[in-house]
């Protein structure tokens, strides 16, 4: 496969200085990835999302704290869309520790972002995974509130007996949340 000339039309013998630089100005100009990933959206160019997915991927341990400063940053990002935070959340997944756990629990409080954040924070080996799914279970309701149960099962949090006991034997809750907290007491009984 032929290699693309950097050189600008019509300057065949540019010297190596001017090819540089018109490298070096096309490479400059190039948008940055991490920044990028925050714009992600249905139908739109997933060059960005590709890369970082990549960089993820092939990094080396040593390498995946800063690459998790960098999604922590896009995460927290004021302009972050929904398809964009879904994205960095399952980065987090892949690379997370617990220095995602306080922004990945605040998604918690978000009904768009809960089962993203609850993706990236089922997979984090921290006990602050624990105590912010146990913390959040009395303000969430309904499917939601299910689906927390379920990773609460899922990373075998015994602590969480007494509040799910609890939770099967009220009747204000939703029976879809009572059926949670029943499978959810048994997979935990099993483990005991």
């Amino acid at each position: 496969m032929a290699e693309k000339s950097l050189l600008r039309p019509g300057s065949a013998k540019a010297d190596k200085k001017s090819e540089f630089r018109d490298y070096e100005e096309w490479f400059v100009g190039t948008p940055d990835p991490w920044k990028e990933i925050i714009r992600l959206d249905h139908g739109t160019d997933r060059t960005f999302g590709s890369t970082v997915r990549s960089m993820v991927l092939n990094a080396e341990p040593a390498q995946r704290p800063a690459m998790e400063g960098k999604l922590l940053e896009a995460l927290g990002h004021p302009e972050v869309t929904d398809v964009g935070r879904m994205f960095v959340c399952r980065m987090l997944a892949l690379i997370g520790s617990g220095k995602s756990v306080p922004a990945l629990s605040a998604l918690l409080e978000n009904t768009r972002a809960i089962d993203a954040a609850r993706y990236a924070l089922d997979v984090i080996d921290d006990p602050a995974v624990d105590d912010a799914y146990r913390a959040a279970l009395g303000r969430m309701s309904g499917p939601a509130k299910a689906g927390l149960i379920g990773s609460i099962a899922l990373r075998g949090d015994v602590k969480a007996v007494g509040a799910l006991t609890a939770i099967k034997a009220a009747n204000g809750e939703p029976e879809v949340v009572r059926t949670a907290a029943t499978r959810a007491l048994e997979r935990l009984q099993a483990k005991s």
